[in-house]
């Protein structure tokens, strides 16, 4: 079955389709709220077998793709306004834009397997709305080109294990990573405008009431941007701040108050480390073992036994 997260974009919002272009029904998709109305989606898309051939026709949309080779692709073809561009070297690691209101589909007659970083054009401008910017027209990027980006690259990588995993998700570090990548991408790429570096953080009130609404969802978890609007921020000024008033990123303080609770109840309580997991908002009892021993350096039940 698709692995999906989260809800489905609004009708009205373009979606990411990649998966029923390229006939891949049980390609795992993951998607997390945008800004405000928008979604971030990724989809994994793999085919192992040769001879694929031409995938269906792509139905144009406002929005565009940011596809991450995991796997050698040593030459393909796309097509753009209906004229055929051969695409050579796709090596692990490289990125390959895609303008879906241009491209008409792909050819390829090798096995291939990516990650496809779908942005509406909801998402895009609610991006720059958020950051004060002029809304952008789009990215430049030479067509049937791979890019190698070390920060693309990294973000895929940090982002991939969810696909294996996707119960263990935190929705908060998938939005900062989608937040994230959006913004790199919009502004290296495309004209976007990003402000100029927060050095001031929170200020008192902000950060305690940041800190008490993720404390009173440790269990089921909270989005970025409704602590930004706890704090009347827009969300890149709320992550930024709220590290510098901190010294780490929201999802990181998330994970750290989650493994403190965990102590608490590891010691005042005889709880299973099943029934822990689920109260600290892990998805299992593996996942929150795999995360303490992280932190802590020993797992839930060995560290337990200490305090004995």
């Amino acid at each position: 079955m698709p692995l999906e997260h989260d809800l489905a974009p609004r009708d009205s919002e373009p979606q990411s389709r990649i998966d029923e272009w390229l006939r891949l029904p049980d390609a795992a998709k993951l998607c997390v709220r945008g800004l405000n109305n928008s979604r971030l989606t990724v989809t994994e898309i793999r085919y192992d077998r040769p001879k694929y051939g031409m995938s269906d026709p792509v139905i144009r949309q406002d929005a565009f793709v940011v596809g991450l080779q995991l796997k050698p692709q040593a030459f393909h073809e796309l097509t753009y306004c209906g004229k055929s561009i051969p695409v050579y070297g796709g090596h692990p690691g490289e990125t390959l834009f895609c303008d879906l209101r241009a491209v008409d589909g792909v050819y390829t007659d090798v096995p291939f397997h990516s990650l496809q970083f779908f942005f509406s054009r909801a998402f895009v401008d609610e991006l720059a709305d958020d950051l004060g910017s002029p809304h952008i027209d789009g990215i430049r990027f030479p067509p049937g080109v791979p890019v190698r980006d070390a920060v693309i690259a990294r973000v895929g990588q940090r982002v991939r294990p969810s696909f294996d995993t996707p119960r263990e998700m935190n929705e908060l570090f998938a939005s900062h990573c989608m937040l994230a990548l959006g913004t790199y991408v919009c502004a290296t790429y495309g004209d976007l405008q990003t402000p100029k570096r927060v050095t001031g953080g929170l200020s008192t009130w902000q950060e305690r009431a940041a800190k008490e609404m993720i404390e009173g969802h440790l269990e089921g978890g909270i989005a970025l941007e409704d602590l930004a609007a706890l704090c009347g921020l827009s969300a890149s000024r709320f992550a930024h701040a709220f590290k510098s008033s901190t010294g780490i990123a929201p999802h990181r303080w998330l994970q750290q108050r989650r493994i403190e609770r965990a102590k608490a109840l590891l010691i005042r309580t005889a709880d299973t480390l099943a029934d822990i997991a689920l109260d600290c908002g892990f998805a299992d009892q593996s996942h929150l073992t795999r995360i303490f021993k992280q932190s802590v350096g020993a797992s839930p039940g060995a560290w337990r036994e200490t305090l004995q």
